[in-house]
């Protein structure tokens, strides 16, 4: 069963220009079924379509010689490369294959680090770079429930405009589901799985025989224990200040090792950093990153933590966890997301900077209207024409001086 992604209509009005488009994400977040289902619209559409995957070792080796590979595939308007990061001279091939021929590729790679040595120094203006992450609330909504999506979507199209909002009940549901969504996460084979021990049973498989493996390969690393102690630390730690001395100590690298080590989780979504806002550097912090993971299920693997979440002390953050990949699954209409926070320990979840505007983000995952001090204090400093705060269930708009402040429920998202 494919299940729709929000990247299809971003994808769309690129379709038709010749740049390359490089679909990127975390193993077994679902390109290869992705580019399936693109692969068979477009020949709906009457184009000659060809898809091949590097796993395949005939394919890899046909691109070895390029101009064999150039010819057997010159007839088709678009030629799809799933697993593209094993090419050797991947970058230098396809910006060959791009100038000489009028083919449309398509490709996918699993990591972000080996796209960027193989494509980016050879591929600056030829290709265009798209995001698949797990699924989103939404996405997931759209399986398993299908009429709660549709409704979903009539009344709340955006999160950013709200058409009108809906009574206790749907609430109810949307919350049920959404806190569901929360303990496992987005990973479609885990989302597809039936029972819970079948969903925990596969998120350790994604991590132990995708993630780690290729973390291993990117770092010729003989053991990954003192990397999956690293990523337990940082499972306690989401929306916190990283301490480095104190993950260093307390994972065996030093210093330098540690922020390789951080980069490499970040570059295999596994986990990715956000950077403060400042305008002061001698009363705000200007530093240290707070750390999420991409996936709130692999918070909960790495912890053995697949509790109920009236059961747990994590549900705040977790919420947060999850608001911060919605707002990065926005892309380009939200450059920079940071956060905000004082020597004196106010602080401000996320700022996010759009259309030169910045704009706080609080999450207060709370039936009843919250406005922490902090925030009052970052109005009171910046001014902000709005302000978002997350919530549970409670939908409502008030001001304060000349700033609107809109309370969401989180799942809207």
């Amino acid at each position: 069963m494919y299940i729709h992604r929000e990247l299809e209509k971003s994808i769309r009005p690129f379709l038709k220009r010749k740049e390359v488009l490089a679909i990127i994400g975390s193993r077994q977040v679902g390109k290869t079924t992705f580019l399936e289902y693109l692969a068979s619209q477009l020949k709906k559409e009457g184009k000659s379509v060809k898809f091949i995957t590097f796993e395949k070792r005939g394919d890899l080796e046909l691109f070895d010689n390029i101009e064999d590979f150039k010819d057997l595939h010159r007839k088709y308007q678009v030629v799809i490369i799933d697993e593209f990061q094993y090419a050797k001279q991947g970058g230098q091939k396809l910006k060959y294959l791009f100038d000489t021929t009028k083919t449309k590729y398509i490709i996918s790679g699993s990591s972000s680090l080996d796209i960027k040595f193989q494509t980016g120094k050879y591929m600056v203006g030829r290709m265009l770079k798209f995001m698949l992450w797990p699924f989103s609330f939404r996405e997931y909504l759209s399986y398993v429930n299908k009429e709660l999506y549709e409704l979903l979507f009539s009344r709340v199209p955006d999160v950013f405009y709200i058409k009108k909002v809906f009574g206790q009940e749907i609430n109810s549901r949307l919350e049920k589901l959404f806190e569901e969504y929360l303990i496992y996460g987005g990973y479609p084979a885990a989302v597809l799985a039936k029972s819970q021990t079948e969903k925990e049973k596969i998120l350790e498989s994604i991590l132990d025989n995708y993630l780690l493996k290729d973390i291993r390969s990117l770092l010729q690393l003989a053991t990954e224990n003192e990397l999956v102690k690293l990523i337990k630390l940082l499972a306690t730690q989401i929306g916190n200040l990283i301490n480095y001395k104190e993950l260093s100590n307390s994972s065996g690298f030093n210093y330098k090792e540690l922020l390789s080590h951080l980069e490499i989780l970040k570059q295999t979504y596994i986990v990715d950093l956000i950077r403060p806002y400042f305008t002061n550097k001698r009363t705000e912090i200007t530093k240290n990153p707070k750390v999420y993971f991409i996936d709130t299920g692999f918070k909960n693997l790495v912890l053995s933590d697949f509790r109920k979440l009236d059961q747990r002390k994590d549900l705040g953050t977790l919420v947060e966890n999850y608001v911060f990949m919605a707002l990065k699954r926005k892309g380009n209409g939200f450059q920079n997301i940071n956060f905000w926070r004082t020597k004196s320990k106010a602080e401000v979840d996320f700022v996010i900077q759009k259309e030169n505007k910045i704009i706080p983000i609080e999450v207060k995952y709370s039936s009843k209207p919250i406005i922490g001090k902090s925030l009052y204090s970052f109005i009171e400093r910046f001014a902000p024409p709005r302000v978002f705060i997350f919530t549970k269930g409670y939908a409502e708009e008030t001001k304060i001086k000349n700033c609107k402040i809109k309370f969401i429920p989180a799942y809207y998202l």
